[in-house]
């Protein structure tokens, strides 16, 4: 059974949805709480795929969808009535919104003392930044990650991907786990709040500690370990492969296997503190003449078979075909009746031993209203007329 079995979350989050995505993918009752007119702009998130967004259906993936107007006055009441069956809501809107429209977490605390309330933010709830809007370029501009992204003669570069907003997202789901067994063991809820800014300073901690430990600001070292060597992107026959050597065995192991043995006899070389100085000065040079004798596959199958750090430079495409991802099951077969099926990213912590449950389908606009206000014992001409009102 899932660890999160019997745990019910409101996720009010919008554009975003992957802490809820996280907590439903353990097992949670996840109830994404959405608007009537047009649900959460994640639905419209291109591309879009015979009128369905597959972002939309990675992110919502096993969770239940209501339709709500929180910015209604019965709304508000359902959206407490709601609070009472539930452990814990989860929220991204800005700082002071809910609080309102008295849904923040002082009002709703006092209906459920036991209450979590998880929120995400750019800055934080606190401080002159709390009311600053949040986004996923800023956070990484603003918290140092793109100033040591990049080559030193280039521009700073913006990371691939949304690294902050998913990494913010993975917090803040550990920390309303453990806020919910501080909960259930005491029975005091509480706030717990992330920042996509103070997830870039988290994650870029070895910056933080070099700068305090040397008070010299660190700067662009393109894919260059400023102090491990070769721990680069290097240019071979047909492409470009990874090197992590790490380690002064590693180096021997990786000459042996290049046919270099006379690179660990030569002093500059030797160890890892004097590979560094010398890296940039001719070693690096080296190790791309020797390796224009080799394509991206043949380097990769030589590192694994002497088991050192080093692979091709995989496209998407390339990277979806290594069986070991599939092996693991990280690579996972969704299927909905509009779009068929879409190949999506699996559950990342594995409980070893235990067979993985499917995941279910991203939900409609609204699908579960009526099993989910059936729990407030709301008559169904109740219902019918806060459809009719507009308020769900």
């Amino acid at each position: 059974m899932l660890p999160l079995k019997g745990t019910r979350i409101l996720d009010l989050t919008t554009l975003s949805g992957y802490c809820g995505m996280e907590l439903a993918d353990y097992g949670a009752e996840v109830i994404k709480v959405e608007s009537p007119n047009g649900g959460d702009g994640l639905r419209m998130l291109e591309p879009m795929k015979k009128g369905v967004s597959p972002h939309q259906m990675f992110r919502d993936r096993g969770k239940k969808s209501i339709t709500l107007d929180i910015w209604k006055a019965e709304g508000q009441k359902l959206f407490k009535e709601l609070v009472l069956t539930s452990d814990a809501v989860i929220e991204n809107f800005p700082i002071g919104t809910l609080e309102g429209l008295g849904l923040g977490y002082e009002d709703i605390s006092k209906l459920k003392p036991s209450i979590i309330y998880g929120r995400i933010s750019a800055y934080g709830s606190t401080g002159d930044g709390a009311s600053l809007p949040q986004s996923e370029i800023v956070a990484q501009a603003k918290g140092g990650g793109m100033h040591v992204t990049g080559f030193p003669e280039n521009p700073p570069t913006r990371i691939g991907f949304s690294i902050a907003e998913h990494y913010t997202a993975s917090f803040l789901s550990a920390g309303i786990c453990m806020a919910l067994y501080n909960a259930r063991a005491t029975g005091e809820g509480q706030l717990v709040e992330t920042s996509l800014v103070g997830t870039i300073a988290a994650i870029t901690e070895d910056k933080v500690i070099n700068y305090g430990a040397t008070d010299v600001d660190p700067m662009r070292t393109g894919n260059a370990h400023p102090m491990i060597n070769p721990y680069d992107i290097l240019k071979c026959k047909n492409g470009y492969v990874a090197m992590g050597i790490s380690s002064d065995d590693q180096w021997i192991k990786f000459c042996k296997a290049f046919n270099r043995v006379e690179w660990t006899e030569i002093e500059k070389y030797a160890t890892n503190a004097k590979r560094g100085y010398h890296y940039f000065g001719d070693l690096r040079v080296k190790i791309e003449e020797m390796f224009t004798e080799y394509t991206m596959q043949e380097i990769s199958t030589i590192c694994d078979e002497v088991l050192i750090p080093g692979t091709m430079c995989s496209t998407t495409k390339e990277a979806l075909e290594e069986p070991q991802l599939y092996e693991r099951n990280m690579i996972v077969t969704v299927e909905n009746d509009t779009i068929g099926k879409l190949n999506m990213p699996g559950r990342p912590v594995k409980f070893v031993g235990m067979k993985e449950e499917a995941f279910g389908v991203a939900p409609a606009l609204g699908e579960h209203n009526g099993e989910v206000y059936k729990t407030l014992n709301l008559a169904s001409s109740k219902l019918e007329q806060l459809k009719n009102e507009g308020v769900i």
